[in-house]
């Protein structure tokens, strides 16, 4: 009993020692794919920056496309499922409002992913971004079905005006991170500037109404 509870609790820390550099991993990923781009990183490049081999990276991950999707999945998804409770939740329950703060505090945690999303917007058709198009995609119609339940009311062409203005008052707070930083000597992402920006959301989402 007492061998079967060690062996058991070596494979518990195996584990997790697994979990921990995967999230590493994933760390140092998402911040070469947005200094660097998808095209210019190598896997031989994020295995440097988490000192491990680059066969030890592959039993984490299949290929470099691999590990950007989970870098992108585990960054956005979160996100998403905030939108997709959004649409889903009565507008009575003041869902829309709330929506912009939590979508702020998630992309706090992954500041670097609102770059990556850029550069796959930005990426020239010989190399397009496709994995990270499909995310700009899906949470653009997110954007759509959002607007739309809260009976904002607009046409074609105000509904894509609204739905641009608003992302970019989102993600760009964090892709011009460094323009923030020199225009106002504060770190963007401390709550008291990551709330200022909440209440310049608020008030713009408002006066779109």
């Amino acid at each position: 009993m007492v061998g079967f509870m060690i062996e058991g609790t070596r494979e518990t820390d195996s584990r997790r020692k697994g979990e921990r550099t995967a999230d590493r991993v994933l760390d140092a990923a998402e911040n070469l794919f947005a200094q660097k781009g998808y095209e210019a990183t190598a896997l031989r490049d994020v295995a440097v920056a988490v000192s491990i081999s680059q066969p030890a990276l592959y039993k984490h991950y299949a290929s470099k496309d691999d590990l950007y999707r989970q870098v992108l999945q585990r960054a956005l998804q979160p996100l998403a499922d905030e939108m997709e409770a959004a649409v889903e939740r009565p507008e009575s329950e003041g869902s829309f409002h709330l929506l912009t703060s939590r979508i702020m505090d998630v992309m706090a945690r992954h500041p670097n992913v609102a770059m990556l999303l850029v550069r796959s917007m930005l990426s020239a058709p010989s190399s397009r971004d496709e994995i990270g198009l499909q995310w700009v995609h899906r949470l653009a119609d997110y954007g759509r079905r959002i607007s739309l339940a809260a009976g904002h009311g607009l046409n074609s062409d105000d509904l894509a005006l609204h739905i641009a203005a608003v992302f970019n008052l989102m993600f760009g707070y964090f892709w011009a991170a460094p323009l923030l930083s020199n225009l106002s000597d504060r770190d963007p992402l401390d709550p008291a500037m990551v709330e200022r920006q909440k209440s310049l959301l608020d008030r713009f989402i408002a006066s779109l109404s």
